[in-house]
């Protein structure tokens, strides 16, 4: 893991813990373990209650095994739209997922695995809590390379609208439009708009062609 991008500091925020279910016994074991381990309140909640007017600036904590790929993305969404102060984590993460689609969520700023023991939950929490990023260390460089460095590559993936960017991160799961539409909640005619636009900002013609733009620039691999 790699904590980096300074951004002030602030760790006096309150702690959720959004879940699908607050009853679960693994859910109330990892709420107590943040607790024990940090020394302050770690409360569980639905993502109902997220979006109630007392959390603006604090942090949140997204249960991935709770919630469909699709489903996190739309949270992510509102969160992005409604409490942009919010500090978010992903929790529970595989290290096989592709987590390229976060660059359309600047909200989120870190992703726990699995395999993450106490210890290291807690320096990723207290990292994001004094402002930094909590991220493997690949895609801190893939970041980090793509903002400083002018390449064409950047300056196209810069271009894309968050709608087009999460078509181009469907496209690299396979998706097809039908189940991209209904991911999103939009109309195959929406997708297939949106599509065009990626391909033509892009240069390519088909998904094909933005399969093998993806991997021409590294994407695919970086983003994880």
């Amino acid at each position: 893991m790699d904590a980096s991008m300074a951004q002030g500091t602030r760790d006096d925020s309150k702690t959720y813990l959004v879940v699908s279910h607050c009853n679960n016994l693994a859910i109330r074991l990892l709420a107590k373990s943040i607790e024990t381990q940090r020394g302050v309140s770690c409360t569980a909640i639905t993502r109902d209650d997220l979006f109630c007017d007392q959390i603006q600036d604090d942090l949140v904590l997204i249960n991935v095994l709770d919630f469909p790929s699709a489903e996190i993305e739309r949270l992510l969404g509102r969160i992005q739209e409604r409490m942009p102060l919010c500090r978010v984590i992903l929790v529970n993460a595989d290290r096989g997922d592709n987590i390229f689609f976060l660059l359309n969520w600047p909200v989120v700023k870190g992703v726990i695995y699995q395999q993450d023991n106490d210890t290291l939950i807690s320096k990723a929490i207290d990292v994001v809590c004094k402002g930094r990023s909590w991220f493997p260390r690949n895609y801190m460089d893939y970041l980090v390379r793509h903002r400083k460095t002018p390449t064409r590559c950047g300056h196209v993936f810069e271009s894309l609208t968050s709608r087009e960017r999460q078509m181009l991160d469907h496209v690299v799961r396979g998706m097809s439009n039908n189940e991209i539409a209904d991911a999103l909640c939009l109309s195959t005619h929406t997708v297939k708009a949106h599509l065009q636009s990626l391909y033509r900002k892009v240069g390519v013609k088909n998904r094909v062609g933005v399969m093998r733009w993806v991997h021409e620039n590294h994407l695919e691999e970086e983003g994880r």
